[in-house]
């Protein structure tokens, strides 16, 4: 931090994230119930807490993450919770799953949970009340089988269903503020495993995902994610082909093979941030014939790394 003020607001969020941590643990003691992500976090950051100058121990380099299974009468609901360093000034990042909801209803619950908690005031600890609102309320989406979810805003990029989206292929490049949460980049994977989805989900800040498939499916992929928990989420470009008359038909469009996590990394600064290989990064969307994209994303062209001589 540059200053004690800067150090004791950390501390302060620190010492109130561990404490409803604490206090989840004690209502959740059962085998399952209460999951961590990485126990380790929690002694990295009550070492923060009790150092006395940051010059000693480093900021906490990862965040809270952990997993609440809320047992209901007739389901079980996974609450993945992640902090931000600054919660709770600003909203823990959530997201519900059960493997008795359907795709629209695990989506609407979403969306309504991610309403209860923007509604919820900042600077107070809130995954109780969302876990109360859980509990009254997630056992009627199993019955909820059509969709009340929200059209997108952008026309040129809602699902229209018609016909059109069966024999095209789309391609969407998506920029978000950062990706840091295991949960969402693991649901992100997900997702597009379920879905005909290629691509790929580039971490970090800015995280950067690309998916392509038949439009419908990627319009369903979109959907899904843009109505996750982010900061700031924007589809920068979707492109739309006509598919090709022969035997692979869509597949022979595809620029990416599988849909996979990638990560071109060259230096990791404070915290958990690190600086892009942005050569690196340029060099595999060229080699996937997409260099293309890279204004899109950074303002510039790209241009290809040196050459070594």
């Amino acid at each position: 931090m540059e200053n004690d003020a800067g150090r004791s607001y950390f501390v302060n969020n620190f010492q109130l994230q561990l404490s409803e941590v604490e206090l989840l643990e004690s209502m959740y003691p059962n085998g399952g119930e209460f999951v961590m992500d990485d126990a380790s976090v929690v002694a990295d950051i009550n070492d923060f807490i009790n150092a006395d100058s940051e010059k000693n121990v480093p900021f906490p380099s990862s965040r809270l993450e952990y997993a609440i299974n809320l047992r209901t009468e007739k389901a079980t609901f996974e609450l993945s919770c992640a902090f931000p360093h600054d919660y709770p000034a600003v909203e823990p990042e959530i997201y519900v799953r059960s493997q008795k909801l359907t795709r629209v209803q695990q989506h609407q619950l979403n969306k309504d949970a991610a309403e209860v908690l923007a509604r919820l005031e900042r600077g107070e600890l809130c995954v109780l009340s969302v876990l109360q609102w859980l509990q009254d309320n997630a056992e009627s989406y199993l019955g909820t089988e059509e969709s009340n979810s929200d059209q997108s805003t952008e026309p040129s990029f809602s699902r229209s269903g018609s016909e059109e989206e069966k024999d095209h292929l789309s391609r969407y490049w998506i920029y978000s503020h950062h990706i840091y949460n295991k949960v969402k980049r693991r649901t992100i994977l997900e997702h597009a495993r379920e879905l005909n989805v290629t691509g790929f989900c580039l971490p970090g800040k800015p995280g950067i995902i690309c998916a392509e498939g038949p439009a419908n499916d990627c319009a369903d992929f979109w959907d899904r994610i843009k109505h996750m928990n982010w900061k700031k989420i924007m589809c920068k470009k979707k492109e739309t082909e006509e598919c090709v008359a022969d035997d692979r038909g869509l597949d022979s469009m595809r620029r990416f093979d599988s849909f996979s996590e990638v990560a071109f990394e060259k230096r990791r600064s404070q915290g958990r941030d690190f600086h892009m290989d942005i050569g690196e990064f340029l060099k595999y969307l060229d080699q996937h014939k997409c260099g293309y994209v890279f204004k899109d994303y950074f303002g510039v062209d790209g241009k290809p790394p040196p050459q070594q001589h």
